[in-house]
């Protein structure tokens, strides 16, 4: 352990230093023309592999098609700034082909050959057909069903079926794996129809530790979410944007109160006595929590489950891994300044507890003690001084609460460059009253390639938020206290002030809600910064080494006030009031170095990685404590007692050196093997 220390002390201000150099000397900001949805083609007799070729140069967009799906296909085009559509319409039309777009991708689909027959005379007729594959091959239990209806039947062991439907029924085919597709029966009896595999989703591309892989090659147990589950929920923090989205994910609030964090658990409860929570990497680096991360700013959230997907980064991911990628601009992009605004009211949900008023309460009170056989202990004169007075204090402890999100992003990029830049502020006025949080958030991505071989570039996130809460001396806030009161307690008296305790049996002597509002507080305040900087060579054709810095400094500070109790009031409650300071500091940094190799040959796919990490991270807690300021309005550490000061300091260190591989061989994208 002391020879790790020593070096990564050796690291520690050089990793530092780089780091902060790195950010605020690269350039972020650049512009180039992006080509609209519209194209400009002049063409005649052409194939359609050469005009999906030229639609790819002047929009960016995505081709997904067998070959034997456009072989022979040529069309003639004259179309000048025209929307994708309308051309797309005009080769459908010349190449009988269906064009599906999904965000940039497109795919091309054959339309249904059918043979062309008499159809039987009557509402309904008899349709056979068969669906294959495009190696001809057929498709067993492909579901076919006339659309709008449940009317429909599965293939058999040849790929064939037989439907009775109306004339001109629109059919839908869909198999697990293929696209599914739309025919048009029309006049026919017959339908030859072929599927295309899917392979969007078998391509798609699954963030694990360390790295990326297709689908398609993925044997752990993974679980992804997208940027656009993010931006359909208005939550506070991430983690409750993606609360009951994930299978296997549980993510229970630690209290109602704004910005409250969250309890997660990936595989249950796993210790007694350790912790159940998994670890975070957030654009490669890991980190404590994703709770000060705007929840916008997330491209994916990917949960690591399983030993084979979580081994990489060791024992400490027995709990599970919780990976996040941020958004990154686009090379080849216009500058895009996106705005979105949410504001929200929150209320009490329909499940609302029914409480006794004034005049019911005293009648159970007096029935209690007539049943004990003792006499009321307050008298009429007592009752007097009460009398009007019905406070439901659970719900005069209630308010309409707002939340407001405002977020301003710009991206884009060039060819060798993008950029990504976000401004977030958050406010959340709580439900409970005086129970508010605040935040804002700047990121600042972007990703260059010096030469053709070298690429760099950086992800920061920088934050401060801030919570404020009641709390009293038990530990209760002021809607928990509110229960202690009966309905014969008044809020204020004539003067706004506290209203005295008149008779402590029908009114109790704890301390009330008003009083906490106005005489004690929790206020808690963060802020920081997590980033990391990266270096990226492509050695030799498959082989890459990439270089990462990361780097979280982030400082809490909480001061809790507890208010002395006047004797007038009549309340239990300490005669002299007490302030909590607490300032914590944490300083995290790692260095990685990895060796990243990735090279098909054939029909033979090989991936392996080999990784080297230096960690450190050192905590700092100092804490203050005086009694008896010389009032409740003063709240500074100076003003109180110095008899009865209490201080502490707490220092934690550690450090990490790991050394870590993968490897990874897949053959005809069929047959799969990963070793950690």
């Amino acid at each position: 352990m002391k020879l790790i220390r020593q070096i990564v002390k050796r690291q520690k201000h050089r990793y530092v230093l780089f780091f902060f150099l790195a950010i605020f000397g690269m350039q972020t900001m650049f512009a180039q023309s992006l080509q609209e949805d519209k194209v400009t083609l002049n063409v005649q007799n052409q194939p359609l592999g050469k005009v999906i070729g030229t639609f790819t140069q002047q929009t960016g967009l995505k081709f997904f098609y067998s070959e034997t799906t456009i072989a022979g296909k040529v069309v003639t085009l004259e179309f000048s700034n025209t929307a994708i559509n309308t051309v797309l319409a005009a080769i459908t039309r010349q190449t009988q082909l269906n064009f599906t777009r999904e965000n940039n991708t497109i795919t091309i689909n054959a339309q249904a050959i059918a043979s062309e027959t008499t159809p039987q005379k009557g509402e309904s007729r008899k349709v056979i057909g068969t669906i294959t594959d495009p190696n001809g091959e057929p498709i067993i239990g492909a579901n076919v069903v006339e659309k709008g209806t449940v009317n429909g039947v599965i293939t058999d062991l040849d790929g064939k079926f037989t439907l009775n439907i109306p004339a001109n029924t629109l059919l839908t085919i869909s198999y697990i794996g293929y696209n599914s597709q739309e025919v048009a029966v029309g006049n026919r009896v017959s339908l030859q129809i072929t599927l295309l595999e899917s392979s969007l989703g078998l391509d798609e591309v699954v963030v694990i530790g360390y790295g990326t892989v297709r689908r398609r090659d993925l044997t752990g147990s993974v679980s992804q979410i997208n940027s656009d589950k993010f931006d359909r929920v208005s939550a506070t923090n991430a983690l409750q944007a993606v609360q009951g989205r994930l299978p296997g994910l549980s993510i229970t609030p630690n209290s109602g109160r704004p910005g409250a964090g969250s309890d997660i658990l990936i595989h249950g409860v796993q210790s007694i006595n350790g912790t159940n929570a998994p670890i975070f990497v957030v654009d490669g680096s890991i980190t404590e929590g994703i709770d000060n991360i705007n929840p916008q700013d997330i491209e994916t959230l990917t949960v690591l489950k399983d030993a084979s997907a979580v081994a990489i980064y060791g024992s400490r991911a027995s709990n599970g891994v919780i990976v996040v990628n941020t958004k990154r601009g686009n090379n080849g992009q216009l500058p895009a300044i996106t705005f979105k605004t949410e504001q929200s009211i929150q209320n009490e949900g329909n499940l609302r507890l029914g409480f006794v008023n004034a005049k019911q309460w005293l009648e159970l009170a007096t029935e209690a003690y007539e049943n004990a056989g003792t006499n009321v202990p307050w008298t009429a004169a007592d009752l007097a001084k009460v009398d009007g007075v019905d406070v439901c204090w659970p719900d005069a402890m209630k308010r309409t609460g707002f939340l407001t999100n405002n977020n301003l992003s710009v991206s884009g990029g060039d060819k060798k460059s993008n950029y990504f830049i976000s401004l977030n502020y958050l406010s959340n006025k709580g439900i409970i009253k005086d129970q508010n949080y605040q935040r804002i958030n700047l990121r600042l991505n972007s990703d260059h390639i010096v030469r053709e071989r070298i690429k760099f570039g950086h992800s920061v996130n920088i934050y401060a938020s801030s919570q404020t809460n009641q709390r009293e001396l038990d530990g209760r806030d002021t809607y928990h206290a509110s229960f202690r009161e009966t309905p014969l307690n008044r809020m204020y008296d004539e003067n706004g002030d506290v209203t005295p305790v008149i008779n402590n049996s029908f009114q109790g002597r704890a301390p009330s809600p008003t009083w906490m509002l106005k005489n004690s507080e929790i206020e808690d305040r963060y802020k920081g910064i997590d980033g990391n900087i990266y270096l990226s060579i492509d050695i030799l054709d498959g082989l890459k080494f990439t270089t990462r810095g990361s780097i979280g400094w982030n400082n809490s500070y909480t001061s809790n006030f507890i208010g002395g109790m006047d004797p007038k009031y009549n309340m239990e409650g300490p005669a002299a009031n007490k302030l909590t300071k607490t300032n914590n500091e944490t300083l995290h940094w790692i260095g990685d170095f990895l060796l990243d190799y990735n090279k098909t040959f054939v029909n033979h796919s090989v991936n392996a990685l080999l990784g080297y990490s230096l960690e450190e991270q050192t905590y700092e807690n100092l804490q203050g404590i005086r009694e008896n300021t010389p009032s409740n309005d003063i709240r500074y550490l100076a003003a109180g007692d110095p008899s009865t000061a209490t201080n502490n300091n707490e220092y934690e260190e550690w450090a990490f050196l790991s050394v870590f591989g993968r490897a990874g061989y897949s053959y005809k994208d069929k047959y799969t093997r990963w070793r950690n």
